[in-house]
């Protein structure tokens, strides 16, 4: 059945049948209309029917159609269009037909069939109608729980907690609705938020927490425990009108999970934070036992021969140790440095200045540094003159870049060539460093950014201090970007090693003082 209301008339539709009603329904003028156009429908079938049927058949028609008035319309409906009905039989099929007769108990007979027949499919119908809107406000509520908790999932902090709450709330009852969020610490209610400006608020939630009651509810203000696995965690307490306590506390439960949740990530993120810095204690007392007693060793021997046997060297022998104890030195400085700076990459980058950085600027500065200190394999920059910039720690850009071309040389075969490549990349800039060593094992490629770690082919044995690598992928991975290790390059020999960092945007490039030619 189908309305279709259009000023001046509605139309009901039933099956192909359209019946026009020359005025505009109401909301609450539906209901009667529809009944009374089902009964005339009715009535005038049973009438036609009369004649070919009999009176008895055609007396099943008019039930019919009282039954889909009590099924469509409800029982007040029905009743009233069963007494129209009875009367319409009456007047239309029973005999005398045209008269009004109900001076007999059969005249009485089809009133008391049509009766019965719309308590019964009213009283139905009503039952039916009162289960479906029981079954849609589950759905509702078991969705809007699912809505909640979905955002529960993606909270990361109490506060977050709460305002998954508070817009939970708002979908479910309006915005009318006020929330307070209190922790239990210990004994003592810690508010996590709220918008709860009655003093009783409070009150109840301790009620709640401390006492035996789950659901508390004064005038419009309901308060419900956090329960978890490990008790009570708090309480929830809401200010407004249509509450359903019964699904405060469901929601109740899905923020102690929620809390719950918060706090166990906050633990773990402690303990994982600790044990690394145990790690890191560990490997520096390793490093200082082992990679900064050798260099003081060999300063220390060298001095004392000097000062010991000075006079008696001959020039070239004085040369070679002095220079033994400034080479020392410099592995002594590029150690320390490097501990320093990989203390600061502990906390992930949080700390690290951000500053604008000329990509081919710095690689020009580290090449030639390289160049100045003496290198026995040749050093190759390609596209340096590329204005590309980040941002970052300056410093540890540097010493990133300058580790992973140290690393380089240090596995490289002499009158090699290096190749230092800086190039434009569909994620932002890349910078490759390239050599003709003997390659990175497979075994080996996922573990050289690990600190301290040195390969375990005999021929990369090299001195090194284990945290160069490890400095450079701290550093990208804190400027949002990866470093990539491909082993061996050709003729299964070679390493090319790819950073790959986010360029700058034209906003920052003008807040930085120089601009690359894609911000001008």
């Amino acid at each position: 059945m189908v309305w279709a209301i259009a000023a001046p008339f509605c139309i009901c539709q039933i099956g192909r049948v359209k019946i026009a009603l020359p005025f505009p329904l109401t909301a609450h003028r539906q209901r009667p209309a529809l009944g009374l156009a089902c009964t005339a429908l009715f009535s005038a079938l049973g009438v036609w029917l009369a004649p070919y049927l009999g009176e008895g058949y055609a007396a099943l028609v008019f039930v019919v159609g009282v039954s889909v008035v009590g099924a469509l319309c409800g029982l007040s409906v029905a009743l009233a269009m069963a007494l129209l009905g009875a009367l319409a039989f009456d007047f239309f099929v029973s005999e005398p037909v045209f008269k009004l007769s109900l001076r007999r108990v059969t005249d009485l007979a089809p009133l008391v069939v049509f009766t019965l027949s719309a308590l019964i499919s009213g009283l139905l119908s009503g039952r039916l109608r009162d289960e479906a809107m029981r079954a849609n406000a589950s759905n509702l509520h078991l969705q809007n729980l699912l809505d909640i908790a979905r955002r529960l999932q993606r909270a990361n902090s109490a506060e977050q907690v709460y305002q998954a709450l508070q817009e939970g709330l708002a979908d479910t009852w309006g915005e009318g609705q006020r929330l307070g969020l209190f922790r239990d610490t210990g004994g003592q209610l810690v508010e996590l938020g709220s918008m709860l400006d009655d003093p009783q608020a409070p009150i109840m939630a301790r009620e709640v927490v401390g006492g035996p009651a789950e659901v508390l509810q004064i005038g419009d203000m309901v308060a419900c425990r956090l329960a978890s696995g490990e008790g009570s965690t708090g309480a929830l307490v809401v200010q407004g009108a249509g509450l359903d306590a019964g699904f405060l506390l469901a929601k109740g439960r899905l923020a102690a999970l929620a809390l719950e949740r918060v706090a166990l990530a906050r633990q773990l993120a402690e303990a994982h934070a600790q044990a690394r810095a145990e790690d890191l204690k560990t490997a520096l007392l390793s490093s200082v036992s082992h990679d900064l007693r050798s260099p003081l060793t060999a300063i220390s021997t060298s001095a004392a021969s000097l000062l010991e046997f000075g006079a008696s060297f001959d020039a070239e022998t004085s040369r070679e140790l002095l220079a033994g104890i400034v080479e020392e030195a410099a592995r002594l400085n590029d150690v320390t440095t490097n501990l320093l700076q990989m203390t600061r990459l502990q906390d992930g980058g949080a700390n690290l200045l951000q500053t604008p950085l000329s990509v081919g600027e710095t690689l020009l500065s580290v090449v030639e540094r390289k160049r100045r200190g003496g290198v026995a394999q040749r050093l190759v920059l390609v596209g340096a003159e590329q204005e590309l910039a980040i941002m970052g720690d300056r410093v540890l850009f540097d010493l990133a870049l300058t580790n992973v071309l140290n690393n380089a040389t240090l596995y490289s075969p002499a009158d090699s060539t290096i190749t230092i490549a800086c190039s434009r990349h569909a994620q932002g800039c890349k910078i490759t460093v390239t050599d003709e060593g003997q390659g990175i094992p497979a075994a080996e490629q996922a573990l050289v950014f690990d600190r301290f770690y040195r390969g375990t082919n005999n021929a990369r044995q090299a001195r090194g201090s284990g945290l160069g690598l490890s400095i450079a992928r701290g550093f990208v991975e804190a400027c949002g970007g990866r470093i990539e290790i491909t082993s061996p390059v050709a003729q299964g020999k070679g390493t090319s090693l790819a950073i790959i960092l986010p360029l700058m945007v034209s906003q920052d490039l003008h807040e930085g003082g120089f601009m690359s030619k894609e911000g001008a």
